[in-house]
């Protein structure tokens, strides 16, 4: 179909390769080139640091927290942590196919939460990202004919580096060996004295006045207390006076009321007695009244003149008695007339008796309260005196233990504490806005700015600590020496025997490693020029390292390309059919290019790979149809016939040979990990590569062929004659031969397998550079002095080799932050491993000229007390991706069993001839002092183990950080150093204790009353494997030996070893990437032959005959 398509319209096909060929070639200029393929690798770092703690407190204080907060983050596989002195590092291992976006953000949440429970001196935990861009792009020494360090340095910061930081794809440049200033504010024990000598004399002055006023209250309550007592006396003298006086009147008064009683009562009775005659006369002369009516009646009624006489005469008897009755009456009156006056004045004398006697007893009762206020406030008055008198004692008490805590706390120790200076720095090196302010009248606004930062160490002596009346002001400079210090000498960083700056530009993470490689390199030229006497050098360059896998590769494949055209030339002897071939290639190149633009595949080792192997297979098809085309014109066909027929006829068997190559990289996308993010930019570029040719063999060939072969000629065997019959007699004996080539083919099939098995295997090759790395070893113990003078040798032996260029040397601490900047945050100097970077020069053009440079140099330096070891600086960082030398890791969860297993594996692995430089990690173990305490001693004291422990462990740090100001237009770190009382193994037990009790109250106790000191060996760094101890043994590989075949050997020797139960012994490192590689590579073959026998079966429509096939 497409055949007949093709050539029925050519030129839609012509014009279809035209724009694939446009496409293609835009694709390729704009196409990312990159080392390696660009790869999602599942693993984050947490670094935290802990200034001055050990790696045993490390791992309780920070790395056991760590560890189990990141464990419940989703999608962890595994946590590998080492802890160290002063820091800590913990690995995540995520699933693959883990989004680490998604997986950055959760860690930073986990992080944020454990905050809280780290210790306080403790530095917030960094993330560091596992990835390719970790590597530096490009480092680049910088050193200056004219200037020193100090101003080198200020250069690279200021200017250098910011100006590379600008080039487009350039994310950080980091200064390595950069002079750094800091302000140091040392205590200083002379002014402390100083100031706390004039605070005691002022203290000694305020006691003396007070001990003065106590004195003379002591006197005035003597002198109140006389005069008190003299007036209770005299009080007393009165109040008995008084009493008696009072006592008497009370007497007679009391008398006089009784008398006067008993007369007004006898008056009263008298008077009583008349009253009650008086109504008795005043009812008779009643009675009287009443018969004289009646007998007035009867006189009035009578009937006669007896009657009338009668009732005369009874008128007359009645009328005399009550003129007898009113006599008496009047006497009776007249008499109570007379007594009732009596009776009054008898009254008027009771209640005047009776208002003296109650006015006396008042008085007395008065008195009696008056004397009893009087001595009540005279018996207050003395107990207040006597009050005041204990309050004096109290006084002069306290006075006296005043007197002796004055003498012995009249200082500034606790202003001066480091960590209170700290935080004052820090509280006034302090500005901010606090907000804006408005005008009543006017719309306008002013940002109100609160304070005014430190900016010089004028500002900082001036600080005030605080201001005493009779001392006057104390500040900063009056207790500690202020000056500026820096960390010239303390890193090695020199090129050529000058010292100078390590410059590391790192690249983003979606720019090309080319070009921005290609960016700083155009840039170099033009900041020399801007800065005369300025020497840049590219140490070590990642793109110039691409550019020649690049280059090469290229070179391959072009070479590839001529080759296949310069044999199909000789075999068809006709420049048509080559010609047509010819341009099969290239087009097919591109329209691979173009799908590999879309799909995002970047110029790398291994899509150039594919690329390479495609080009000797693409014209397989192209080759297979236009011979066909070729033989069917032969024939006399037409040439439009041939090509329809020609490409139609060997149409199945071309797509199924394609199939079949395919299929072996199929089984690739169910690859994990490193394999699959190497392997698949390989396995797809060559798919593209392959199908472009498919598609190239059924369209253009024949489109062409239709133009090429419209006249035909028969062509000579030639040579190509010879040959076929030459392969004709051969198969013609292999035939009447059977067993004979079948006996070959088995003998070369176990060849091959004895070789395999014992050929060496390695994940990365090695490659070739122009640029050598050395790497320098020293005993653990070397002073510093002594490495750098050793540093500088080293470097003079390399410079004085034939074919050198250029020498850069760095430390070990310097070569930390090589990695990343967050990745040498952990306070750690390394001064027992150099790192030197050789270029050599034009002269130097093969492998063999530049292994003669390493071997030179590690013969020339054999007599040095350090140990060289030398790689092609490419490999370096290849290797670090690999995982390259021995890792061997024991898990379990005694240490010291792990540390003797360890032992026994070092002996094993040293009994392999090929393995060097072997150890445990143990050798850099640190003398321990432990402090045991009697934690019964301790509990009676009132304290807790932690509280002593946080005691001393803030009296052994001696520095505390401060603010960051600027001074100078640079930023520069303040740092208070306190070393006025210095804990040695001496006198620690001596250390004073100060311990708060129950009550309040404070005293101190010696150390040495409760703890003892005991002697070890702590390890220097601890590792962990989810949350299981772990020692790992190490050892590097000889030149000339294979790490896979020498751990064939050394499975051997570990096979011997007495392995106790709940410990297992792992390969990591190289070893394990090579195993994981094979596992799955073998499931790759597998899956491979299964399928190419699928399709061959699907072609042959046999079940029987592919094995034809693939058991050649």
């Amino acid at each position: 179909m497409l055949s007949r398509f093709s050539v029925k319209y050519p030129y839609i096909v012509v014009v279809a390769v035209i724009v694939s060929l446009i496409l293609g070639g835009v694709s390729l200029s704009q196409m990312k080139s990159d080392l390696l393929p660009e790869m999602d690798i599942p693993y984050l770092a947490v670094i935290a640091t802990d200034p001055g703690a050990s790696a045993e407190k490390v791992q309780t204080e920070l790395t056991e927290p760590l560890e189990s907060a990141l464990s419940t983050v989703s999608g962890v596989a595994g946590i590998t942590s080492q802890s160290a002195g002063n820091y800590a590092m913990v690995f995540l291992e995520f699933e693959d196919g883990t989004n680490m976006d998604s997986a950055l953000v959760k860690v930073s949440s986990a992080l944020n939460e454990v905050q809280a429970v780290l210790p306080e001196t403790a530095g917030a935990p960094n993330i560091v990202e596992i990835s390719m861009d970790m590597m530096a792009n490009s480092y680049i020494s910088a050193t200056h004919d004219g200037k020193n360090i100090y101003e080198l340095s200020a250069m690279a910061t200021d200017d250098l580096a910011p100006r590379l930081q600008r080039l487009d794809g350039v994310a950080d440049v980091s200064v390595t060996g950069a002079v750094e200033q800091t302000v140091e504010v040392r205590l200083s024990e002379s002014k402390i004295e100083d100031v706390n000598n004039r605070i005691l004399a002022s203290v000694n002055s305020e006691l003396e006045d007070a001990k003065r006023d106590i004195d003379e209250g002591e006197e005035k309550l003597a002198e109140a207390e006389a005069e008190i007592k003299a007036q209770q006396e005299e009080l007393e003298g009165t109040q008995q006076e008084t009493t008696d006086q009072l006592g008497q009147a009370v007497s007679g008064l009391t008398l006089a009321v009784s008398s006067s009683t008993s007369k007004v009562t006898a008056l009263g009775a008298q008077l009583q007695a008349l009253q009650a005659q008086g109504e008795a006369l005043g009812a008779a002369l009643e009675a009287a009244g009443q018969r004289a009516a009646e007998a007035q009646a009867k006189l009035e009624g009578a009937q006669s003149m007896e009657e009338a006489a009668a009732a005369q005469a009874e008128l007359a008897a009645i009328a005399e008695e009550a003129q007898t009755i009113q006599d008496q009456l009047a006497e009776v009156q007249r008499q109570a007339e007379e007594l009732a006056p009596q009776l009054q004045q008898a009254s008027d004398e009771l209640t005047t008796y009776q208002g003296q006697l109650a006015e006396a007893e008042a008085g007395s009762i008065a008195a009696a309260s008056g004397f009893g206020s009087g001595q009540a406030q005279l018996a207050s008055a003395l107990a207040t005196i006597e009050s005041n008198k204990e309050s004096l004692a109290q006084a002069r008490e306290q006075y006296e233990d005043a007197r002796e805590q004055a003498i012995e706390q009249a200082n500034v120790d606790a202003l001066v504490d480091k960590n209170t200076l700290a935080q004052l720095i820090k509280a006034q090196d302090f500005s901010m806005p606090a907000g804006y302010l408005g005008n009543a009248d006017e719309d306008n606004q002013w940002l109100l700015h609160v304070g005014d930062n430190i900016t010089s160490v004028d500002q900082l002596e001036s600080l005030l600590l605080l201001s005493l009346d009779d001392v006057g002001d104390i500040r900063l400079s009056d207790v500690a020496d202020i000056t500026v210090v820096d960390n010239a000498g303390s890193s090695f960083m020199k090129v050529d025997g000058q010292e100078g700056v390590l410059l590391s530009v790192f690249k983003a993470s979606t720019a090309s490693t080319n070009e921005v490689s290609s960016a700083v390199n155009r840039a170099l030229p033009g900041i020399m020029e801007e800065f005369p006497g300025l020497n840049l050098r590219v140490v070590s360059d990642q793109g110039s390292y691409i550019d020649l896998f690049i280059s090469s590769l290229l070179q391959s494949l072009l070479l590839g390309a001529l080759l296949a055209v310069v044999v199909l030339a000789l075999f068809l002897r006709d420049w048509k059919p080559t010609v047509l071939v010819a341009v099969s290639i290239p087009f097919s190149v591109l329209l691979a290019l173009l799908v590999m633009y879309f799909a995002g595949i970047s110029l790398n080792v291994m899509s150039l790979g594919g690329l390479s192997l495609g080009i000797g297979m693409l014209v397989d098809n192209s080759v297979v149809v236009l011979e066909n085309i070729y033989r069917l014109r032969g024939r006399g066909i037409s040439p439009a016939r041939a090509a329809v027929q020609g490409a139609k006829q060997i149409s199945g068997a071309v797509i199924a040979s394609t199939l079949t190559t395919l299929c072996v990289f199929v089984p690739i996308a169910f690859t994990t990990g490193m394999v699959n993010q190497m392997l698949m930019p390989f396995a797809m570029t060559l798919t593209y590569v392959l199908t472009a040719s498919l598609v190239v063999a059924l369209t253009l060939v024949p489109a062409l062929s239709r133009f090429v072969f419209r006249s035909h000629k028969e062509r000579k065997e030639g040579l190509f004659g010879k040959v076929k019959d030459a392969y004709g007699r051969s198969l013609q004996f292999c035939l009447r031969h059977k067993v004979l080539p079948v006996l070959v083919a088995v003998g070369l099939v176990v060849v091959s397998v004895a070789g395999v098995l014992n050929m060496g295997i390695s994940m990365i090759p090695t490659m070739s550079s122009k640029t050598v790395e050395a790497n320098m070893t020293l005993p653990e113990d070397t002073p510093k002095e002594e490495a750098f003078a050793l540093a500088d040798q080293v470097m003079g032996i390399a410079q004085s080799i034939e074919g050198v260029e250029s020498v850069s040397g760095i430390d070990g601490t310097a070569t930390l932050s090589m990695v990343s900047s967050a990745a040498s945050d952990t306070g750690e100097e390394v001064f027992d491993m150099f790192a030197f970077y050789i270029s050599v020069d034009d002269s130097v053009t093969t492998d063999a000229q530049v292994m003669a440079i390493m071997d030179q140099l590690v013969e020339q330096t054999s007599d040095l007390p350090c140990e060289i070891a030398t790689m092609a600086s490419s490999n370096s960082s290849m290797e670090s991706l690999a995982g390259g030398g021995l890792s061997l890791t024991i898990i379990g969860d005694d240490r010291d069993e792990l540390l003797r297993l360890s032992e026994q594996v070092m002996e094993a692995v040293g009994r392999v001839e090929g393995y060097t430089e072997i150890g445990n990690g143990m050798e850099d173990a640190e003398a321990e002092l432990s402090l045991v305490i009697d934690e019964d001693a301790l509990t009676r004291e009132g304290w807790t183990v932690a509280q002593l422990y946080q005691n001393l462990a803030d009296a052994l740090s001696h520095e505390a950080a401060s603010a960051t100001i600027w001074m100078d237009g640079a930023q520069a770190g303040v740092t208070i150093v306190d070393e006025t009382q210095v804990l040695t193994r001496e006198n620690i037990l001596d250390y004073q204790v100060s311990i708060t009790d129950g009550q309040g109250e404070t005293h101190e106790v010696a150390l040495g009353e409760f703890a003892t000191l005991e002697e070890g060996v702590a390890a220097s760094t601890i590792v962990r494997e989810n949350s299981r101890n772990t020692i790992t043994v190490t050892a590097e590989v000889e030149d000339g030996y294979n790490n896979a075949l020498l751990s064939r050997e050394l499975e051997k020797q570990l096979d011997a070893l007495d392995i106790p139960d709940g410990y297992l012994l792992s390969f990591g490192g190289e070893l394990e990437n090579i195993n994981t590689m094979m596992e799955q590579m073998m499931l790759l073959l597998v899956a491979g032959f299964a399928l190419i026998y699928l399709v061959m079966v699907a072609q042959f429509q046999s079940l029987l005959s592919p094995f034809i096939v693939i058991l050649t």
